[in-house]
Formats: structure tokens, sequence, C-alpha cells
């Protein structure tokens, strides 16, 4: 069974190439928003949170083939 995870990460004004945080993973897409909500208002609104998701233990096949060749 696979078990998606929701990363709540927040961008200052929104922008991922500036200072971010991981404020928190979640199991149920409601609390991971709620909390994405609830930070951008305790942060004054300088911080814009960033929904992930995220299936765990999963790894792009790809990235893996391509690493396995290079070794």
């Amino acid at each position: 069974m696979k078990t998606t995870v929701y990363v709540v990460t927040m961008h200052r004004w929104g922008d991922e190439e500036s200072h971010n945080y991981v404020e928190g993973v979640f199991t149920d897409v409601g609390e991971a928003l709620k909390c994405g909500d609830a930070e951008r208002s305790y942060r004054g609104c300088k911080y814009e949170p960033k929904i992930t998701e995220v299936i765990l233990n999963q790894q792009d096949e790809d990235s893996l083939n391509y690493h396995k060749r290079c070794q």
C-alpha cells in the first residue's frame, strides 16, 4: 500500500528561491492546508505555503537507473 504525505513548505514572499522552511508533514491534505494557512497568518502574511504531495518510499525510476549506470 502506498502512503501519501503532504509537505508544507513556507516561502518568504512566495519566492521559492528565497528563505523557506518545512512547517509540517501530514497524511491529510486538509490538515496540511490548515497548517499552511495558520502559519501564514502567524508570520504576518510574509510567508506563503506550498503543499507538495509525496509518496513515501518511492524514488524516481529514471534517476535511480541513471545512478546505477554511473557506478
